[in-house]
């Protein structure tokens, strides 16, 4: 009976390919049939209603199979790729995207579109005009095609031909149950067109679901987010050593109903409204050898850190992510609304994975938690904000860098293999450990049974700014009869606040003065050493030289002493003004280095300044004079050096001010008397004097008028020296001010200090 049969189908198949016509799909069938009774092998068969099971099960939501035809266009080259939709309110609609891509000969229709699992796309990764890596990799575009549509009319153009292509596909009526895939032939046809088009039209007929505004909303977020919003996309290629072949890439833009992308990514912008009131950026990045790191800062905390991560990540490949971490309180999301930033987060938050420039659904989606972060929050094992609206983040996979990472079949995820659980581990861990370090930092609880957690010294304005935010939290969104009284409240708050800053504003202001005022006593402390070795080392190199110099002038005939006298006695004039100058040194740093007190004579102390700096100030013309009423004055017990320091700063800037002023008269004058129980110094010149809008300020620490002086004794201007006195007079009782002068001088400076007790008596 077998023989019979194929005998039968044999001579029925010569029957056909006598006729002048073929009917291919009667061939097909005998074909067919003929194969069935192969008694030594066994072959597989389609149904070809499982396209349509295909299309529901691979392609499930519209808005996936709407982004597989726009990676399809984005593979082909397009620039542009239009989507129309027509009566699109209720099922039975229109719909046609048209791309401007490099189309399909017929060759390709045969070989590529209409064989299943094509492997076409993996063995030819980089598009030929632009170089792109291409999105496509399962060959499902036919499939998404069936699941929008019951009808599809497919027409494409390849440039530098006269003829385009046209296929009909009627899924519903051709593709039905019992019959064979292969049997169902498809009508081809050719048709004019100009040789310079090219690209590929898809016309999809009665379109199986209503799409109200609601659901293009939704489409519209999901085109927007298919390829990086908070960055260009970077550019893929699988051949990473070859780019000049290609074309620069003018980029790619989806136009919806007449919308431009970028018209609705305006409106839409992440950037420009949002992620600037971020709370903290964090960076991660994985190196060729494997090492990851991340790196977290907050401008808004003036916070950073940077941290290695312990564990090797040798799977996933080279990559680098980035992450804007929100924190949903008033005080962190300042100059934006907080219901809106919170209604952005709910939208748009989320970490989503890229791969090859697309979106890889459904990570970063508000109901996909893949990296475990909001469920732990929600069982309070972290007690750090860290749900998916805390996240606008991505990471950029590659073919090229990432290559053990391919998406399931369904375009629905990553399969879920040992790469995916590092890239897991890794995203978790850097997101995880930097929104802790911020929470320490902040002096928040970061984990539940924290035993080491020590609550951080809050501000004040912290404590109060957080009450507020609590405040608002609770009574925010009610509206009753109390509202008044809760607005009062919070009213009442905020005036706090605002006081409460004010005040820790002047105090950080006060605190960071002398924290640099003791920074640099510190300096002149350890510059103090120096010039106490210094001093020394000066006296017994003088004592040498002065040795010497007697020798040498007793060596001298009197006819020699007599032609040389003039140069000996500048010699020794000059060594004199060394030693004066050599004892000053050691005099204040010996006195210094005492800590006992005891009362000073001002006499004996303002005669032996005078008699020390007489020499300097007579090579510069400036007179000086003094006078102490009564002679034996003295002060209340007080360092020496304190003294020395208060007539050195005094004398240092009447030296400036004189030279400043360039007058004729080159005067100082220091007085000493007693009034009201304290020793004054009256210290005046005939400088330029203090001017009024910075007398103010003349006692602050850092505040000169001098930047560089070229003079070894009054050197350049820090403004410490009216401080140093201002501090001297404040220790021991006394005070400093700025007086009017007497006639004859410009500016007068008075210092007192209590007077000797004996002297009272």
């Amino acid at each position: 009976m077998r023989n019979q049969d194929i005998d039968e189908i044999r001579q029925a198949i010569q029957n056909e390919l006598g006729k002048d016509k073929l009917n291919f799909n009667r061939f097909s069938e005998l074909t067919n049939d003929l194969l069935a009774l192969d008694q030594d092998a066994v072959r597989f068969s389609v149904d070809a209603r499982h396209i349509h099971r295909l299309g529901f099960e691979l392609v499930g939501k519209q808005e996936t199979a709407l982004s597989e035809l726009i990676k399809n266009a984005y593979d082909a080259d397009a620039i542009q790729i239009t989507i129309d939709f027509k009566e699109y309110h209720q099922a039975g609609g229109g719909l046609i995207v048209d791309d401007n891509g490099s189309g399909m000969t017929e060759q390709v229709i045969r070989d590529a579109w209409m064989r299943l699992s094509t492997s076409d796309k993996k063995n030819n990764p980089i598009s030929s005009r632009f170089g792109r890596s291409r999105a496509g990799r399962k060959g499902i575009g036919r499939f998404a095609v069936e699941r929008l549509g019951e009808r599809l009319i497919l027409e494409t153009n390849v440039a530098g031909e006269i003829y385009g292509h046209r296929v009909h596909f009627d899924w519903d009526q051709h593709f039905q149950h019992g019959r064979s895939l292969t049997h169902i032939a498809n009508p081809i046809e050719r048709f004019a067109k100009p040789p310079e088009e090219a690209g590929t039209r898809l016309i999809i007929e009665r379109l199986r679901d209503k799409w109200t505004e609601k659901t293009l909303e939704r489409v519209w977020k999901s085109v927007l987010l298919l390829q990086p919003p908070f960055k260009p996309p970077a550019r893929s290629r699988a051949v990473s050593d070859d780019i000049s072949s290609y074309e620069p890439d003018p980029g790619f833009q989806v136009v919806i109903n007449g919308h431009h992308g970028d018209e609705i990514a305006q409106e839409l912008s992440l950037e420009k409204t949002f992620l600037e009131h971020r709370v903290a950026l964090i960076r991660g990045r994985i190196d060729n050898e494997g090492n990851g790191s991340f790196a977290v800062q907050s401008k808004k905390l003036g916070f950073e850190d940077t941290s290695k991560i312990d564990q090797k990540f040798s799977l996933i490949g080279k990559l680098e992510f980035e992450a804007s971490y929100f924190i949903y309180k008033p005080s962190l999301i300042s100059g934006f609304s907080l219901r809106k930033a919170e209604e952005m987060g709910a939208k748009y938050g989320g970490f989503r994975i890229y791969r090859d420039g697309f979106r890889v659904m459904p990570y970063g989606e508000p109901h996909d938690d893949w990296l475990k972060l909001a469920y732990d929050s929600a069982r309070r094992s972290l007690l750090i904000p860290a749900s998916n609206s805390n996240f606008f983040g991505q990471i950029e996979l590659t073919s090229l860098e990432n290559s053990l990472f391919e998406e399931t079949i369904s375009r629905e995820g990553l399969i879920e293999n040992e790469a995916y659980e590092e890239l897991h581990s890794f995203v978790r861990i850097c997101l995880e450990d930097a929104a802790k370090r911020i929470a320490a930092h902040r002096g928040r609880k970061q984990k539940a049974g924290q035993k080491d957690f020590e609550p951080k010294e809050r501000k004040p304005s912290e404590i109060l700014q957080e009450a507020i935010d609590d405040f608002e939290e609770e009574t925010g969104a009610l509206i009753t009869d109390e509202q008044a009284e809760k607005e009062k409240a919070r009213e009442t708050l905020t005036r706090a606040m605002e006081v409460t800053q004010r005040f820790e504003e002047e105090a950080e202001t006060k605190e960071k003065k002398h924290i640099r005022y003791e920074e640099m006593l510190r300096i002149l402390a350890s510059l103090g050493i120096s010039i106490s070795i210094f001093g020394h080392e000066v006296s017994g190199g003088l004592t040498r030289v002065t040795d010497t110099f007697n020798k040498l002038a007793a060596s001298f005939e009197p006819r020699q002493t007599a032609g040389h006298g003039e140069f000996l006695s500048e010699m020794k004039e000059g060594l004199g003004r060394l030693y004066d100058l050599a004892a000053y040194i050691n005099a204040q740093v010996d006195n210094a280095g005492s800590r006992n007190k005891s009362e000073i004579p001002l006499y004996g102390r303002i005669k032996k300044f005078a008699d020390q700096f007489a020499g300097y100030l007579k090579t510069r013309g400036i007179k000086l004079s003094f006078t102490v009423e009564p002679p034996f004055l003295r002060t209340a017990p007080m360092h020496q050096s304190e003294i020395d320091s208060v007539l050195f700063n005094f004398l240092t800037n009447s030296v400036k001010a004189i030279e400043r002023a360039k007058s004729d008269q080159l005067v100082i004058s220091i007085k000493a008397g007693c009034k009201d129980g304290y020793a004054v110094i009256t210290f005046q010149d005939t400088g330029t004097g203090v001017p009024g809008n910075i007398a103010e300020y003349i006692f602050d620490a850092f505040y000169t008028t001098t930047q560089y002086h070229e003079d070894e004794i009054v050197g350049p201007g820090s403004g410490l020296g009216l401080k140093i006195v201002s501090d001297i007079a404040s220790a021991n009782g006394g005070f400093v001010r700025i007086e009017k002068p007497e006639a004859g001088f410009t500016c007068r400076f008075d210092f007192g200090v209590p007077i000797s007790d004996k002297q009272v008596g």
